[in-house]
């Protein structure tokens, strides 16, 4: 009898895990844990994974050649306050791959957007018009349907994670802990965070607001990339309200600035700078003419829209925004800055806007039955049931984006048809204003000499025999 039993919980499992199956209209991708055991997002555990070929997508691994790796939960609001939840994964060191076409990598995240009530569509336009605004990186997606561990779990997006990586942040990487003068100036990626933890980087914004960076890269910091770090931000802080040394244009990239202000205006992401607001910075070279190089700080890549058009208000972003913004309306009350976006502004409209429809097309086509077997996995989920019929939600999207398009071309016009200047084709001037960390400033013969890692310089960066 208890055998019976048992055999009768065994099949109500089985036909509870295999009561939908995928729509068959996008490569499936395939996790089993070791043991079965539960994803938790405290830890990694370990499983393997294939995924199917679709249409121009091949397939990676088999049933009977399952890739390993390791799997765990990720995010914060989006892991706690939904059913469906968001995944991290990670494959062996050395054993990274190129998913579905993307770049190869190690670590990849599948994003369910269990927030996104408007057609999985706020992410989707976000990258894309990351790309045909021309931030230098924006992070990749492809659909895909999930099972993991014989459960069918839905519609999630396979998305390259922000990462200094050469096909992702291509910039230096140092390593944790790092000491050596020459080589704490970067790469750096950090994060404007609104999650407080143990590594977290505190100032003031000069407007009073309390301000939280995360490193991510180097993300364990020694006592000299921690005060490097703390000075730079202070440094850029300072430009940001003309209060320091340097001018702002010398510190920040002006033109990736605009690009990634500009998404978030169109997208009226009333989070964005905020929190998952990145920055970026390479690390200091020299020239063939022994001439300091100094790379700026970069806005960017763009990550998570989840608040996209939640507001609904006609004004900008940093006026009354529902959450504490850092810097963007002190940088747009700068000349320079607000030269930019116009130019871009303009841009877009001439050429960017009608590439973005394109890509919400396809993408609507692409994933519409899938959509559709997602909302029946998780009916009792309001978001992800409203995105059962796509064309509707593509409408609705349409209807929100259309309208900010509208707003904001009665704000700002046509734009500025001047061409962007080619900040890339100009020459960096040596640094002049050299953290005492790693330089050291000498009088000689009544001349300003520095010297920095055992050889002398004038303070234009010419070396000194």
């Amino acid at each position: 009898m208890r055998r019976i039993l048992l055999s009768i919980l065994l099949l109500a499992v089985t036909t509870t895990l295999s009561a939908l199956s995928p729509s068959g209209t996008l490569p499936v991708m395939y996790i089993t844990t070791k043991n079965s055991q539960d994803v938790s997002r405290d830890q990694a555990i370990d499983a393997t994974l294939y995924v199917t070929a679709s249409g121009n997508y091949a397939a990676l691994g088999s049933p009977t050649s399952q890739i390993p790796l390791t799997i765990k939960g990720r995010g914060n609001w989006t892991w706690t306050a939904f059913d469906k939840k968001p995944y991290k994964i990670v494959f062996a060191k050395g054993q990274g791959q190129k998913l579905l076409g993307m770049h190869k990598s190690k670590h990849w995240a599948l994003l369910a957007a269990a927030d996104d009530y408007l057609g999985f569509l706020k992410n989707t336009v976000g990258y894309s018009l990351s790309e045909h605004i021309g931030l230098p990186y924006t992070p990749h997606q492809v659909p895909v349907e999930l099972v993991l561990n014989g459960d069918y779990k839905g519609l999630y997006f396979v998305t390259e994670t922000i990462r200094i990586d050469n096909d992702r942040v291509n910039i230096h990487e140092q390593n944790d802990g790092e000491t050596k003068s020459d080589l704490i100036t970067g790469g750096w990626l950090v994060e404007i965070d609104n999650y407080p933890s143990e590594g977290n980087i505190t100032f003031q914004e000069h407007n009073g607001e309390y301000v939280m960076v995360t490193p991510h890269s180097p993300e364990d910091l020694s006592i000299t990339q921690r005060t490097y770090i703390t000075n730079q931000l202070n440094a850029l802080n300072d430009a940001i309200y003309a209060k320091g040394n340097k001018p702002l244009d010398e510190l920040l990239d002006l033109t990736d600035a605009a690009r990634f202000y500009l998404v978030q205006e169109i997208m009226e992401d009333c989070e964005s700078y905020h929190g998952s607001c990145f920055l970026y910075k390479d690390r200091d070279t020299t020239n063939t003419r022994g001439q300091w190089v100094v790379p700026k700080w970069h806005f960017g890549p763009v990550w998570d829209f989840g608040n996209a058009y939640d507001r609904g208000q006609e004004r900008f972003i940093y006026d009354g925004p529902t959450f504490s913004q850092i810097w963007i309306e002190q940088l747009c009350s700068n000349q320079t800055f607000y030269q930019r976006v116009q130019q871009l502004w303009y841009q877009y409209r001439q050429s960017g806007h009608s590439k973005v429809l394109a890509d919400i097309n396809s993408f609507v086509s692409a994933v519409s039955s899938a959509a559709k077997r997602d909302a029946e996995r998780w009916k009792d989920s309001d978001n992800v049931r409203k995105n059962a019929d796509m064309q509707n939600r593509k409408q609705e999207f349409l209807s929100r984006m259309n309208w900010r398009l509208d707003w904001l071309y009665s704000q700002w016009g046509e734009g500025d048809s001047t061409p962007l200047p080619d900040d890339n084709a100009k020459a960096a001037i040596a640094e002049t204003n050299i953290n005492n960390s790693r330089s050291q400033i000498l009088i000689c013969n009544g001349q300003i000499i520095i010297s920095r890692n055992g050889k002398r310089y004038t303070v234009t960066g010419v070396p000194v025999e």
